[in-house]
């Protein structure tokens, strides 16, 4: 069995971001840079991008704190606005009536229904859209700024 080429998993961290592409940085290989410059493995969580005017991509970084803040500014120098998501959804799941109309509404796949038919919430595929909490009749759910 080869070891692994990432650090220990203890010393990593991850943060969420959303990058803003200006229409001339639309080509800018990120997740390359990221990955083959600093050693960090990174998730694209969404990506929208008009081609030829501008592109908004969110994604989770994985990598030593270090690195991430080195590669955060790399990006930022070659005019792609990052904005650090540190907003996170909270469900008070005993008030649930586990309806399902979140789920429809959450392009992410971040809410299912499981086999008895109850809300399950997988937090790491939640990007923070917040489409689920007006879509709740019982208002369970809220931001956590």
């Amino acid at each position: 069995m080869s070891e692994s080429p990432l650090p220990n998993p203890a010393l990593r961290t991850r943060k969420r971001v959303v990058l803003d592409f200006p229409p001339s940085q639309l080509q800018t290989p990120v997740t390359y840079i990221l990955a083959k410059e600093y050693d960090i493995a990174s998730n694209i969580l969404r990506a929208e991008i008009t081609p030829e005017e501008s592109g908004k991509l969110v994604m989770e970084m994985d990598g030593l704190p270090e690195n991430l803040e080195k590669a955060i500014q790399r990006i930022k120098d070659s005019g792609i606005e990052v904005t650090e998501i540190a907003r996170k959804v909270i469900f008070d799941m005993d008030k649930c009536i586990h309806c399902g109309a979140c789920i429809s509404v959450c392009l992410a796949g971040a809410l299912k229904l499981d086999h008895d038919f109850h809300l399950q919430f997988v937090e790491p595929k939640c990007t923070v859209c917040e489409m689920c909490v007006p879509s709740c009749p019982v208002d369970v759910v809220t931001i956590d700024l």
